[in-house]
Parts: structure tokens; sequence; C-alpha cells
């Protein structure tokens, strides 16, 4: 178990390791624009074939039983997320996660009108109930919740420097409106939040949409996407130790972040771009490693 909850550490000895895992919310509707969709075993078990090692779900009490049992049966680990308006919020996901064995949880906290004072505060004491019933406990960068922006999360950061991060970039670039250019400093304006990073989710925003589909990944578009994710990395990996996990989630989502035709049906395979997602972490892993970071 670890003992300062800042990383997810999965109790072994073996070396710093990048883990890749699946959203649950990303595989809805799917396969894609087809009359039957996958049904919940079908689905855990194509994340296990294709690699994925956990699932990001969100529950509630009267799904939890299921979701738990076809992750056991698929051989999948469990991730909690969830958005708290109140503390009461906090001890009932902390509670789940602990019952159900979740490896961590992270939060979209409150909303983007809080005075960050009194949302400090909440954060503050949403990790210790986190930390006093074993689980560690990640604030995810996400529009509507704190931190929405990326000059809200530095001034975040101002007033909680242990914050630990679970970063979903492709908020920060749709709401600036960064293309990934060289005079935008992408990463020197987003080091602080980098440098507390400790979890991320696979979305890729082109400055316009919050979601783009990126072909194989080998465009500009993505590749500034990796640069980020490989800085969070480097900067994870230096103070890393055994059995410390940087978890990384494909997390597409549906309609309406989803973009469709006038009818409604989607034309990128999130499935197909989840793979993608996938890769590109691995590839994001590889330039973290060797410290090939520009």
């Amino acid at each position: 178990m670890p003992t300062d909850f800042a990383r997810y550490n999965d109790g072994t000895f073996n070396p710093p390791r990048l883990r890749v895992q699946h959203s649950l919310w990303s595989l809805r509707n799917l396969p894609m624009n087809a009359p039957v969709e996958w049904t919940l075993e079908e689905k855990f078990q194509r994340v296990k074939a294709a690699g994925f090692e956990a699932v990001e779900c969100w529950l509630s009490g009267t799904d939890e039983r299921e979701h738990k049992e076809a992750l056991d049966a698929a051989g999948l680990r469990l991730v909690l997320g969830h958005h708290p308006h109140t503390l009461d919020d906090v001890h009932q996901t902390v509670q789940r996660a602990v019952r159900l064995g979740a490896d961590f949880v992270f939060a979209q906290p409150l909303d983007p009108y809080w005075p960050l004072p009194e949302a400090v505060a909440f954060l503050r004491e949403a990790r210790k109930i986190a930390a006093e019933n074993g689980v560690v406990y990640f604030i995810e960068t996400h529009r509507n919740n704190i931190p929405e922006t990326l000059n809200q999360a530095l001034a975040l950061v101002e007033l909680m420097p242990e914050i630990c991060f679970t970063a979903d970039l492709s908020h920060f670039v749709v709401v600036g409106e960064f293309y990934g250019w060289k005079e935008e400093r992408a990463v020197e304006r987003m080091a602080p939040v980098l440098e507390r990073t400790y979890h991320a989710h696979g979305r890729i925003s082109n400055g316009e949409q919050v979601q783009v589909d990126v072909g194989d990944g080998s465009g500009p578009t993505a590749q500034f996407f990796v640069t980020l994710w490989a800085t969070a990395m480097h900067f994870w990996l230096k103070e890393a130790q055994p059995g410390d996990v940087f978890p990384f989630a494909s997390e597409l989502g549906p309609p309406r972040y989803a973009i469709t035709t006038p009818d409604g049906k989607e034309f990128s395979d999130r499935w197909e771009q989840s793979l993608v997602m996938k890769r590109l972490a691995e590839q994001a892993w590889a330039k973290a490693q060797s410290g090939d970071i520009s």
C-alpha cells in the first residue's frame, strides 16, 4: 500500500512502469453506428485482448456489482471516477473504492465558479478522507469543474502545491486555443501542471474541437500531445520508486463529444482511435524514458 498517497503503486518491487487503461464511457455505442451494441462482457473482453489492463468506471450502488464481476471475469482492474460537489460525495466514492478494491479514484470536483481558497479547502479535505481510507486520490483538469482552465490550474497550484493531477490536457488546449505552435510555449506554460501529473487521459484537441480523429497518430496535432504527455511522464519518472505505476487512459467520448453527421452517425471509429491513443501513450513513455521529450 502506498505511504504518501501521491502516486498509484501496485505494491510490487517492479520497476516504475506505464499502465494503459480504457474508459467505460468511451465504450458506449460501440461498435460504430451498429444496430446492436456490444454487451458489457464483450466490451471488456475486447479491452483485455487489446492489451489494456484496467477500466475507468463511474459507478453507483445499482450497477457496481455487475461491473465489478464483469471486470474480474475479464481479468481487468478497476479505477473509479466521480464528480463530487460535497464531502459526502467523496465519502461515498472512497467507500466504494475500498469495497470494490479499486486501484485509485480521480475526481472532477465542484464547478469552475468556486472561489479558489474554498476549493482548496475542499480538495485538501477530500484527499484526507481518501488517504485515511488508504485510497490514492487525483484531481482532474477538466471543463466545468476545478480546475477548468490552465490559468485556474496554475492559480490552484500556487495555493495547493501538493496537488496531484489527472491530466486531461484536451480541455486546456481547446479552452486556450493551443495549436501546438512553438511560439505558444505550451510545455513551458503547462509545466507546473505536468510536474504534478500522476495519471493522464488520452483525448486530443486541435485547439478548436475538444476531440478529433488523428488518423494513425503521426500528424502534428497528435505529436504535440505526445510531447505534452512525454513531458509529464519524464517529470513523474524523476522520483518514481519500485512499484509505481503511471496510468494512462484512452478516453474518447461518445456523442456529443464525438462529432457526428447531421443524422447523428459518428464518422470516426472511436474503438480504432482508442487503439491509436494506446500506441501514442507508449510512444510518449519511450520518449520520457529516453529523455528525448522535445
